[in-house]
């Protein structure tokens, strides 16, 4: 119910059509009850058993009403033209009758289509701009395929299961209360023993609707599951190849593929189950009128038997709507189920805040200081948290080139990631001149951060728009000499179209050291104030970064700069170098005065050489 209601919202800006909807499915309902109604006579008249009505009837809200003016026109008719313009009149009524019944219907889908289309085009952009501002953190839990499939196929399930049911939730009520109102108005007692078995229905449905979500939950589960599959598959297609594991990752997909089929089977018989047994119970109640109808109309005179055929009319029709509305109520469970997933990724925690009257910054001034600071990643398997750094002392001045430099799984990248406000810390305090981190607007703090990492992302389009990207006012001539200054300017030139080549999926048509020099283009024109490159250089050969590290020195000094890297060429000019060890900085210094320790950082160069 509390995710009906949060789905529902979206419905505020659409209320002129959902009005529109309602005013025109209430015309639909009135004349398809209108059009029935008219069966009767034309039979009648068929059979040549007209109901003769003297006088014309008073006017009341009855179906008795309804049916003795249509015999009092009847007559006249008959009386005057003959039966066969008699069939004539009521034939042309029906006609019109339905056409207005047919078109109020057609009517209500056509104004619904914007308010379907809609809801989804803004569920998606919620979803779409969730995932766009969630920290990272939220990323290193979850698997890809899987946040995949909750964007596509399970939105796609709350389309099809819950919006596409609005047809029938704001139509089939209307026809429902109406026929059953008719009904009434016939013959409560007959109407009374039809609804007898409602409660047996209510309860049938009801446990059949709780395993539908139950079945369906796990269901799409194991869809996100099988698409982080095929994700992981496309992306290393190469390794699976190469060791020889294509028989082992199919069977790994075809087990969960046989999962998801047994419970698919399972949802498709258990929801296929409600319209045949709402249609066998109405039947049930039909036959039960029957047999009751013929106790309370033991003579069947013309007017009574004429009611009778008009109830058996009015309640056959009533088992379409109900099927529909039963239909529903399964296709929603299937649609909550899918929900659920959905607002999962809405509502995840937003970690990464921004506090009350944040501080605009456009320049690094003086310094970054880092205070104290310690990190902690949790573990995903386990309750206990993994430290990463611990208690870093460290001070970055404007116009410095400060390396950071140590093993594997040291914590380098996490320091860096820190300063954007990727992650926040978890004790202690980073100060950008003075002030702390989160103080600052958070798209102004990191406008200060040009990073380019070792996992290069590029995206499928042109040379240029991978440069640009995020910078649309930028001119040619400036992403020209940001290509020049990565070194990547000639072989762009190179390339059958120049800056307007598209590089294929992720870069996939350049190679490493390529897709790298893009990479430090993009960061390079955006003239950051601090310059980040995350092993940036590992891909390009000794000339590329000697001559990528001659051009990029003078900017760095007018600037600032932080290079996390392994190889010494790139670290030994910085102004500091950094040794991080188990998330501690154990030494620092320049260069010389590193090795002249003898210590880790002494170690490590001489490991290279």
């Amino acid at each position: 119910m509390d995710l009906l209601k949060r789905l529902s919202r979206y419905l505020g800006k659409y209320k002129a059509n959902i009005v529109a909807v309602l005013l025109v499915n209430v015309v639909y309902a009135f004349f398809s009850i209108f059009t029935l109604s008219l069966i009767v006579p034309f039979l009648s008249i068929l059979f040549g058993q007209v109901h003769q009505v003297a006088a014309k009837p008073d006017f009341a809200l009855t179906s008795r009403y309804v049916i003795d003016t249509f015999y009092y026109y009847m007559g006249l008719t008959v009386a005057r033209f003959g039966k066969h313009a008699a069939l004539f009149y009521i034939a042309g009524v029906m006609a019109v009758t339905s056409l207005v019944s047919n078109t109020a219907r057609y009517l209500g889908s056509y104004w619904l289509a914007p308010i379907r289309s809609g809801i989804m085009r803004d569920l998606r952009n919620e979803m779409y701009h969730r995932l766009l501002i969630l920290p990272l953190s939220y990323y290193t839990d979850q698997r890809k395929g899987d946040i995949l499939s909750r964007i596509g196929a399970d939105v796609q399930e709350v389309e099809w299961s819950v919006f596409s049911s609005l047809q029938s939730l704001l139509r089939d009520p209307f026809l429902i209360v109406i026929f059953l109102a008719v009904l009434f108005s016939i013959s409560a007692p007959l109407t009374l023993i039809a609804l007898v078995l409602l409660p047996v229905i209510a309860y049938l449905l009801a446990n059949i609707g709780k395993r539908i979500k139950q079945y369906s939950t796990r269901a799409q589960q194991l869809l996100g599951k099988m698409s982080s599959l095929f994700d992981e598959a496309i992306g290393g297609l190469r390794v699976i190849k190469g060791y020889n594991a294509i028989q082992r990752t199919y069977d790994n997909f075809q087990h969960e593929n046989f999962q998801f089929y047994r419970l698919h089977k399972r949802v498709f018989r258990i929801n296929e189950l409600g319209a045949p047994l709402v249609e066998f119970l109405c039947i049930l109640a039909l036959l039960l009128i029957t047999i009751v109808g013929l106790k309370l109309f033991p003579a069947l005179s013309l007017g009574k038997s004429t009611l009778f055929m008009l109830f058996f009319v009015v309640f056959a029709r009533l088992i379409v709507p109900a099927k529909a509305l039963m239909t529903t109520y399964y296709t929603l469970q299937r649609g909550m189920a899918a929900a659920t997933r959905v607002y999962e990724v809405i509502d995840a925690d937003e970690k990464i805040l921004e506090c009350e009257n944040p501080l605009p910054v456009q320049k690094l001034r003086d310094k970054i200081e880092f205070k104290d600071v310690s990190f902690s990643y949790r573990d995903v398997d386990a309750p206990e948290e993994c430290e990463v750094l611990r208690h870093i002392d460290l001070t970055i001045r404007k116009g410095e080139v400060v390396a950071v430099v140590g093993p594997s799984g040291s914590g380098k990248s996490t320091l860096v990631d820190l300063l954007p406000r990727f992650y926040d810390v978890h004790f202690g305090q980073i100060l950008l001149d003075g002030q702390p981190l989160d103080r600052y607007i958070i798209s102004d703090l990191r406008a200060l951060f040009g990073s380019v990492n070792q996992d290069v992302i590029l995206f499928n389009d042109t040379v240029y728009e991978n440069i640009v990207f995020g910078m649309p006012d930028v001119t040619e001539e400036q992403v020209v000499a940001a290509a020049k200054i990565a070194q990547a300017h000639p072989f762009i030139m190179e390339m059958e179209e120049g800056y307007q080549t598209v590089i294929g999926d992720r870069g996939m048509r350049l190679s490493g050291g390529q897709r790298q020099r893009l990479s430090i283009a993009r960061a390079i024109l955006r003239h950051p104030e601090v310059l980040i490159l995350d092993e940036a250089t590992s891909a390009l050969d000794n000339e590329s970064e000697y001559l990528f590290q001659e051009a990029l020195m003078p900017y760095a000094r007018e600037h600032t700069a932080i290079i996390v890297a392994h190889r010494l060429s790139t670290i030994r000019f910085a102004d500091t170098i950094v040794f991080v060890r188990d998330g501690q900085i154990v030494e620092r210094g320049t260069h010389e005065e590193l090795m002249a320790l003898k210590g880790k950082y002494h170690r490590f160069c001489t490991v290279q050489q």
